[in-house]
């Protein structure tokens, strides 16, 4: 009994461990230049004073 729950456990820990690996090779942040962000906070403003 304690081995098949051993085997149990190891099999939960396999899929929570495989599951948390980034398969597609990308960041999760983007990277942004400081052109890019000044850009990107003159537009947000531009877009809150308009409203």
């Amino acid at each position: 009994m304690k081995t098949i729950l051993l085997l149990v456990s190891l099999v939960f820990a396999g899929f929570a461990l495989g599951s948390c690996t980034n398969d597609e090779g990308e960041t999760e942040f983007e990277i942004l230049t400081p052109e890019e962000e000044d850009a990107s906070v003159l537009l947000q403003s531009e877009e809150q004073t308009s409203n």
